[in-house]
């Protein structure tokens, strides 16, 4: 079995994140004009075990600052109890995804920074795909990783 720094076998890094599905969070990630926080980052992919690079989308508890930038179907709210990896009621804005190549996320994760969090319920991993197909700012390269039949 491979291991990746800190003894993680990568196996269980895998199991854990990169799923259809996966979730994680970072710690401490910071974004322009904001203080540093924990966030909680969703795998868009639809086979990230075998993909080098990760789209993702991250929950905010902003949900009028998004509603007042954004078109509504790039958004998708998660109310609290939806799904166990969200822990207040909080948005979605396909439009900020982040695109990860792996290697980072493998090394996030054999450092501390990030750890693994329940998989997405597949109505709401279904409904992100939904907003993430109207996306007008993500690569055709990066949707193909999501809708691989594109």
């Amino acid at each position: 079995m491979e291991h990746l720094g800190n003894g993680i076998p990568k196996e269980f890094i895998a199991k854990l994140i990169f799923v259809e599905g996966g979730s994680f969070l970072k710690n401490n990630h910071q974004f322009q004009n904001e203080p540093p926080k924990d966030r909680r980052y969703f795998i868009l992919n639809k086979d990230p075990q075998n993909d080098n690079t990760i789209v993702t989308v991250h929950a905010t508890t902003q949900k009028e600052k998004r509603k007042a930038v954004r078109s509504e179907n790039v958004l998708v709210e998660i109310g609290n109890g939806e799904c166990s990896a969200i822990t207040q009621n909080s948005i979605i804005d396909c439009e900020s995804w982040k695109v990860w190549p792996k290697t980072q996320l493998i090394d996030l994760v054999n450092d501390g920074t990030i750890e693994s969090l329940d998989t997405l319920p597949p109505e709401i991993l279904a409904k992100l795909r939904i907003a993430i197909g109207n996306s007008k700012t993500l690569y055709p390269i990066d949707k193909r990783l999501i809708f691989p039949d594109l």
